[in-house]
């Protein structure tokens, strides 16, 4: 009974490849016939493999022919007319008078040969330089030390000095090269096959070569003749011997009778170039070459025959007919070669396509071999396998739960179906089992399945068991569920501070998963401590990624079994710290530029006062104020102005001391502080803020230049607090900036008299335009060339009261600091439009025009466009009669702004003038730049145009500078009568001047229009 119930010995596992077996014996079939048909089609595409490589090289071998052959023609003929060239020098003619003689030349044929040759040999390297001859020498090689020879033959031919020895022996070694080549070309037995198309082909190409090598030999032959170094051949016997070469050329050609295409080009030939009285003279030729070889006939024979100049003239003509046969059968050859070639690659690419057809062939047929030998290890030999691998498995009591898949023969099906069902049953058991160990709920459809008492028993305690267990879960997934929605981070850790759980907030906290945080020391993790009880209050740390956070921290004992445990609660206050940090530095620096702020500018400043309070040492305040920073922000947008102050800033700190402070004011405003100063060391300082301040800034890809005007005020006791210190440097900046900016002002008492004096005049004029307190004068402008009035310069004036009338530099450069002059200049347009439409409404005043000056901050600041359209409209004057006169400085201080002004204004018909013009610049350039129609020199240039010795050159560029571009020229300041004749003879337009009249008011202006005009001399 015992050994009944003792475990069997395993199974050994069938062979189930054996050729007894049924896989051994599927694969033997099927091995079989793919191996006879692999052997089949290798041995085909071994044929067309080296059919391929034999067209490959065939195709070489006939490029090597037709770069042979393109020099074979081109070397005979450079040989031929060298040497005749030769001997007419030798002779001492004059080729020339050779040429008149005989009606031939061979210049034009030794040309041509050249640039033949020197093309044929250049391409023969292109393609075939790295070829190695028989002598171990490359075809570069040779061709290279050949050229150096035939240089330096054609060099001493050009200087009338060439050798026919020379020449022969030079040429003679080309063309002996060259015959090497053409046996190199030759295909070998081993690359064609006899018989086949590329035999053929390659057997005709050689054939091609052949001739084209035996009529260049027969032409080389002849030269060699010519060439001669003895001295015997006479020159009547040179010209003979060279036309006899007709013979050769005709007698080659008779070998292309095998080759119908070239028997027919030849045929063409000679029928298009036929030698005239060749016939007639071919016996006395041949008698000629007879008498010449030693044969027959005499020299004086020859010598009377080729006295005849009816000889002399045929022989010519059979001598260029002969060349252009020549280079016919040349040609001929070389498109044979270029077909051989074309016909080599066709017969290759036929034998790629039948390797790449024959390669398919192969492929498809294993591949349909393999597919079927698989199918059959799939549907027959794998199932069998697994069947009998899940026998020795259930010998051995494992358990596969993954059901046979029922494939293959229908017998093969039925065991594997059979297999599964009982899987199944002993599976089942198997799984309700482990469940019960686990303490897991059991699957009520597999209990179900288990069959009789064993299956009712189980499943009545296995529910009890799952009831429980299912409580219990349900308390847990609770517990845990409310850690780890937690906003604060929470970790359970042992006595040792070694982390034992963490929630989902605890891992976002210090960005690590829970199974990466357990086991650590989390007082360590938290700031570097050492102890759990060290986890109290704010504590800063810094996070394995790098980051720094801030958390409030508790902890409690907690206990528990079989020994107590840390709880240990965080929350992140990173955000609110970095708030508190941001109030903090809004609070005393400027956001923009990262500078001291207002607030802190002024405590740093009565800090310094303090201090030079105990040492008696002076304070120096320096108030920087950026020129024109209003006109950049309106032109360039506030994005350029900010990276303007970001950039000034930057260059403010980096130019300071240590012990010297900067902040920024607010707007286009800084203020330096600088303690133990002097009043020669804050100037030095201050001058040096400028010089870095005034490099060129780039926005855009636009370079621009930006000035400072600075401040100075020095201080040294408690009697000046820093407010009282600082308006002193800001009232000294308006004066450096009155002084032309760009400089540095240091306050004294003066200063502050001077502000207060420009405060009240301010004060006054703004008082003065509401009041109607300002009026318009007017100048007169003479038009020379027509002798009457062409209009008058609108002019302002202050009636003032208490001070009379004030001149506008009396009051226009107070405006120009504030928005005043933008108000003025508003005033000044309506009030000239009202003038400009009445005289427009009058007959005798419509012709007349008005100029109206207009300040360079309306022009960029202010909205000068809108501002005279609306001018215009409330007076209903005519534009076309209103000029705009704009000084040199305004206009260039922001080219593209006041361009993109001019261009609107001229739109609505205003002309633009330029006022005080060569003042401002040297170079004129921008006169093509800007849209305008008038300049105005300057008074200055006309006062001194009559003054011994001066020059008076510069009016006289500037009115042809006028002319040139199609500008209106006014000349301002006439005062005499020598100035309006010297201008009236240079032919200027306009003047205006005190010998013309002064500015008037409107009623004198009236008069003098009435009983004035026509008659200037005398007028003031």
């Amino acid at each position: 009974m015992s050994s009944s119930l003792a475990p069997s010995a395993p199974q050994r596992a069938p062979r189930r490849w054996g050729i007894r077996s049924l896989s051994g014996r599927l694969l033997v079939l099927l091995l079989g016939p793919l191996a006879l048909a692999q052997f089949m089609v290798v041995r085909e595409l071994g044929t067309q493999r080296s059919a391929a490589a034999d067209a490959a090289a065939l195709s070489d071998h006939i490029a090597l022919m037709a770069a042979t052959g393109a020099i074979y023609s081109p070397a005979a003929f450079e040989k031929m007319t060298s040497l005749g060239m030769a001997y007419v020098d030798g002779m001492g003619l004059d080729r020339s008078v050779v040429v008149d003689a005989l009606g031939f030349d061979y210049a034009p044929y030794l040309t041509t040969a050249r640039t033949d040759l020197d093309s044929g040999l250049a391409a023969l390297v292109d393609q075939h330089g790295s070829l190695v001859m028989p002598d171990g020498r490359t075809i570069r090689d040779h061709t290279t030390q050949l050229m150096s020879a035939i240089a330096s033959v054609r060099s001493a031919l050009d200087a009338r000095e060439g050798d026919p020895k020379t020449i022969t022996a030079t040429m003679d070694r080309l063309l002996a090269f060259v015959d090497d080549l053409a046996a190199l070309a030759q295909p070998s037995d081993d690359e064609v096959t006899s018989g086949s198309d590329l035999a053929a082909l390659a057997q005709r190409s050689s054939g091609l070569l052949a001739v084209v090598a035996t009529v260049a030999t027969e032409t080389r032959t002849t030269a060699g003749v010519l060439g001669a170094s003895d001295g015997s051949t006479t020159a009547d016997e040179a010209l003979l011997l060279t036309g006899a070469s007709e013979y050769a050329i005709d007698d080659y050609a008779q070998q292309l009778v095998a080759d119908p295409g070239a028997l027919a080009a030849w045929t063409q030939l000679r029928t298009s170039a036929p030698l005239v009285g060749y016939e007639a003279l071919r016996p006395q030729i041949t008698e000629a070459l007879a008498a010449r070889s030693g044969q027959s006939s005499t020299d004086g024979e020859v010598s009377s025959l080729i006295s005849d100049p009816d000889f002399i003239q045929v022989l010519a003509g059979i001598l260029q007919t002969a060349f252009a046969r020549l280079s016919a059968i040349e040609d001929y050859a070389f498109v044979q070669f270029e077909t051989a070639n074309v016909t080599a690659s066709d017969i290759g690419d036929e034998a790629d396509q039948q390797v790449l057809v024959w390669t398919t062939v192969l492929i498809g047929l294993t591949s349909a071999i393999v597919l079927f030998f698989a199918l059959t290890l799939w549907t027959t030999v794998r199932p069998l396998g697994r069947v009998t691998r899940r026998a020795l498995q259930l010998g051995r009591g494992e358990l596969d739960p993954e059901p046979l898949p029922v494939i293959g023969p229908s017998d093969i099906r039925a065991v594997m179906s059979t297999f599964n069902s009982v899987t199944r049953t002993f599976s089942t058991f198997e799984t309700q089992l482990s469940r019960m160990a686990a303490g897991r709920d059991l699957d009520p459809d597999d209990l179900a399945s288990i069959p009789g008492a064993l299956g009712t028993s189980l499943r009545a305690s296995v529910g009890r068991l799952a009831d429980i267990t299912q409580r219990l879960r349900h308390s847990e997934a609770l517990a845990t569920a409310i850690v780890d929605t937690a906003a604060d981070a929470i970790w359970t850790v042992d006595l040792a501070g070694r982390i034992l759980t963490v929630n989902d907030t605890g891992e976002r906290l210090l960005a690590q998963r829970e199974e990466s945080q357990r086991g650590q020391h989390l007082p360590s993790l938290l700031g570097g401590r050492i102890d759990i009880a060290d986890l109290d209050g704010e504590i800063e740390f810094r996070r394995p990624n790098g980051s720094v956070a801030h958390v409030l921290v508790s902890h409690s004992l907690v206990p528990a079994e079989p020994r107590s445990i840390h709880a240990v609660f965080a929350r992140d206050i990173s955000e609110r710290k970095r708030f508190e940090e941001r109030l903090a530095f809004q609070a005393r620096f400027d956001v923009l530029t990262g500078l001291p702020n207002r607030l802190a500018a002024f405590e740093h400043l009565d800090e310094a006062l303090a201090r030079s309070e105990q040492s008696g040492r002076s304070v120096a305040v320096l108030f920087i104020d950026l020129d024109g920073f209003k006109a950049i922000n309106d032109s360039r947008g506030h994005a350029s102005g900010d990276r303007l102050l970001q950039e000034v800033s930057r260059r403010l700190r980096a130019g300071l001391r240590d012990t010297e402070f900067v902040g920024r004011l607010g707007g286009d405003e800084f203020l330096i502080v600088m303690e133990d100063a002097e009043v020669s060391t804050a100037i030095a300082l201050g001058e040096r803020v400028i010089m870095n301040l005034a490099q060129p800034y780039q926005s855009d890809n636009d370079l621009f230049v930006v000035s400072a005007s600075i401040g100075v005020a020095i201080g040294g006791s408690r009697e000046l607090d820093g407010l009282e210190l600082v308006r002193q440097a800001d009232v000294a900046v308006y004066h450096a900036k009155d002084r032309g900016r760009g400089r540095v002002a240091v306050f004294d008492e003066s200063l502050q008299a001077a502000v207060e004096a420009n405060a009240e005049v301010e004060l006054a004029l703004r008082q003065a335009i509401l009041d109607d307190e300002l009026e318009l004068y007017f100048q007169p402008v003479l038009d020379v060339q027509q002798q009457r009035a062409w209009g008058a310069e609108a002019l302002i004036r202050w009636n003032r009261p208490g001070y009379g009338q004030l001149l506008p530099d009396r009051f226009i450069p107070v405006a120009e600091r504030s928005s005043l002059i933008l108000d003025l200049g508003r005033w000044v347009l309506h009030t000239a439009c009202r003038t400009l439409a009445a005289w427009q409404a009058d007959p005798e005043r419509s012709h007349l025009h008005l100029a109206v000056n207009v300040s360079g901050r309306h022009l960029v600041e202010g909205e000068l466009v809108a501002d005279v359209r609306a001018a215009i409209e409330a007076s209903g004057a005519d534009p076309s009669s209103l000029e705009i006169e704009l000084t040199e400085t305004h206009l260039l201080a922001d080219v593209d702004r006041a361009n993109e002004v001019l261009v609107e204004l001229r739109q609505m018909g205003i002309d633009i003038a330029v006022d005080d013009f060569g003042t401002g610049y040297s170079s004129m350039s921008y006169l093509r730049q800007l849209e305008i129609d008038t300049i105005k020199i300057d008074r200055m240039f006309i006062a001194r145009a009559q003054e011994p010795g001066y020059d008076r050159t510069i009016v006289e560029v500037l009115l042809q500078l006028g002319r040139t571009l199609e500008l209106d020229v006014v000349a301002e300041g006439v005062e005499n009568a020598d100035q309006l004749t010297f201008l009236t003879d240079r032919g200027c337009e306009r003047v205006q001047g005190f010998h013309l009249a002064r500015p008037m008011p409107l009623d004198l202006l009236e008069s003098w229009l009435t009983s004035s005009v026509g008659s200037p001399a005398g007028r003031r």
